[in-house]
């Protein structure tokens, strides 16, 4: 009987060893074929601080809550934009003026070179047809001179000839009466031949006067090239405005949950200063402070299981994507000091990015922990 107990206990101890040793080989096995541990945290690239840019103010209103699903585009609060849009406002009115004076300047230019032309081609017309009188007036003239010069030798020689008594007075009369009608005529024509000479030179001041009028359109002309700088320049300040007014509608970035909200309606705010902080999902992955001892066979690529404590019954899956190049105690805020002489070894953790592949994201909060094994690569 006692030896049948014996024999039981033995195989019970025997059993139990066995099961025993099979849990060690696997755990050794597991430790060797995967780095396994605990310090493992919820990160994201894509946590936004949402602010107002370049304008501050007053909060009008906060249009979603904390924890609230929004979309990229979506109004997420709104600054009190009395100042900007009167701003706009005013501009506007300015620009609508400007634009008006520079049609008005425009229409005026057209009408003056349309007047000048005309003018300067009635002008023209006016002095061709001047000069071309005097010198026909002149022509006719130095005919009636020649013509003068004949019946003045013609006068002398009749008087000759009436004081020897060889013509009759009446022929003497005759020749007479026609070179005083030569010379009133020769009097009328060099008046006349003056009075076109004073007309041209009338129509020469005209033409000068013409000449100055296309100096003042040039002043025009300049005067409308200033005032479209003025108005470029009133454009490039009232679409600044614009989008100053725009700022004032504050719109998320990401699609995303509100992490935080850190006003509320009636603060005032500066440029800059968040109002909300917006968490993209899909940009979630998994930091891992791996072990120095442990980093054999971890490289990107590698497949991962994470378990994250506030779910113990959902697993996640995972893939390396990074092994960074520096410990994580290199950018520690009071780093080690190793100067002196003291030194204790401990073993560094290197962190380890991990893009989750599989398992409902909707779930995970940043900073939520866990416990992660990553498959080596040998």
């Amino acid at each position: 009987m006692h030896s049948r107990h014996r024999q039981l206990a033995a195989a019970i101890l025997l059993t139990i060893f066995l099961i025993l040793l099979a849990l060690l080989a696997r755990f050794l096995w597991h430790r060797h074929y995967y780095a396994v541990t605990n310090a493992v945290f919820v990160e994201t690239d894509s946590l936004v601080l949402v602010s107002f840019q370049k304008v501050n103010g007053r909060l009008r209103r906060l249009y979603v809550p904390e924890g609230a699903r929004v979309q990229q585009g979506q109004l997420l609060a709104e600054l009190d934009n009395t100042t900007y849009a009167l701003s706009v406002r005013n501009l506007a009115d300015q620009l609508r003026s400007l634009r008006e004076k520079s049609r008005a300047l425009s229409i005026k230019i057209q009408r003056l070179r349309t007047d000048l032309r005309l003018r300067q081609a009635q002008i023209e017309d006016e002095m061709e047809r001047l000069q071309a009188e005097r010198r026909a007036m002149q022509s006719e003239v130095a005919a009636l001179e020649a013509e003068l010069t004949q019946t003045a030798r013609d006068l002398r020689r009749f008087r000759r000839l009436l004081r020897e008594g060889l013509i009759a007075r009446h022929r003497f009369e005759e020749i007479q009466t026609r070179w005083l009608s030569l010379t009133q005529k020769k009097k009328a024509l060099l008046a006349r031949v003056q009075a076109l000479t004073a007309a041209i030179r009338s129509t020469v001041k005209e033409k000068e006067r013409i000449l100055n009028q296309h100096k003042l359109i040039r002043e025009n002309e300049r005067e409308l090239a200033a005032l479209k700088a003025r108005i470029q320049a009133q454009e490039r300040a009232l679409e600044e405005a614009r989008v100053l007014l725009s700022y004032c509608r504050l719109q998320s970035p990401v699609t995303g949950y509100i992490a935080k909200r850190f006003h509320a309606p009636g603060d005032v705010v500066g440029p800059g200063e968040p109002v909300y902080a917006v968490v993209d999902f899909s940009k979630l992955y998994v930091l891992v402070l791996l072990e120095e001892t442990k980093l054999r066979g971890v490289r990107p690529g590698c497949e991962a299981r994470i378990r994250i404590d506030a779910y113990p019954h959902h697993t996640f899956y995972g893939v390396v994507t990074a092994v960074l190049p520096a410990t994580a105690a290199k950018f520690a805020l009071v780093p080690r000091d190793i100067s002196a002489g003291e030194f204790t070894k401990v073993a560094q953790r290197i962190p380890v990015k991990i893009k989750i592949t599989r398992g409902d994201l909707s779930l995970l909060r940043v900073g939520l922990g866990g416990e992660v094994e990553i498959k080596r690569k040998f």
